[in-house]
């Protein structure tokens, strides 16, 4: 055990890191796997990667991140938790994105503790929206509910999506009338969300299409809707 503590010293990890976050193809990949599989026999090595390199600006650090611990996330998440809570913006990017990557669904009630701070940088928006949305915890659903009505069409795509996994029936009048937003990818994403939950849906779409209200759009993708046809054309 100590032989192991002292091959894991700072300096050890940083030596390791050089080549684990190297671009893993052709005659690089052999070595970025030894050097990435040491690295994560390290007992500092979550710890240390998590309140160091998390917060550089470095796409192929972060992907070397992503890539170590793909599957296997568990033991990150009290340091991912610490970094979305911090106030280094680079680091809450890069938490974001593993958090998109990795499909983490056990941080929706501290993503959005968050949302004020971001509320005003749209990329980073959408994904607090998404990670909220892996949650499937419908008792979020109230923090971006309002989003629906964002100016910003990646917003309101993204909320509509999180609210579908979320299963937040309450939501179905708002979301249909995305059935008329003026982006098609919205449109689609509302259909799809209202077709996944048509057992509680229908009856409200079904209303709407009978009083044949609306733009000529909207009465299309009612149709669409009832049908499945949602898949973007």
């Amino acid at each position: 055990m100590i032989l192991l503590l002292l091959s894991c010293s700072q300096a050890r990890m940083e030596h390791l890191w050089q080549t684990a976050r190297l671009w893993r193809a052709g005659e690089n990949v052999a070595r970025v796997d030894a050097a990435r599989d040491s690295l994560k026999r390290c007992p500092q090595a979550v710890s240390w990667l998590f309140r160091t390199k998390i917060y550089e600006k470095d796409r192929f650090g972060i992907r070397a991140i992503r890539d170590m611990f793909m599957g296997n996330y568990a033991r990150t998440l009290p340091y991912l938790k610490e970094v979305l809570l911090s106030t280094r913006v680079q680091g809450v990017k890069n938490a974001l994105y593993l958090i998109r990557e990795w499909r983490v669904k056990e941080l929706g009630d501290v993503l959005w503790q968050i949302i004020p701070r971001y509320d005003d940088r749209p990329s980073m928006l959408s994904n607090i929206i998404y990670g909220i949305g892996l949650s499937g915890d419908s008792t979020l659903a109230k923090y971006i509910a309002d989003f629906l009505e964002h100016p910003d069409e990646l917003i309101r795509y993204r909320t509509i999506q999180a609210l579908g996994r979320m299963h937040a029936y309450q939501y179905i009048p708002s979301i249909i009338m995305h059935l008329d937003d003026e982006h098609a990818f919205v449109r689609y994403e509302s259909c799809r969300v209202l077709y996944s939950w048509r057992d509680k849906s229908f009856e409200q779409v079904e209303k709407f299409a009978r009083n044949s209200i609306g733009s000529g759009r909207f009465r299309l993708f009612l149709m669409y809707t009832l049908r499945g046809m949602c898949d973007s054309q």
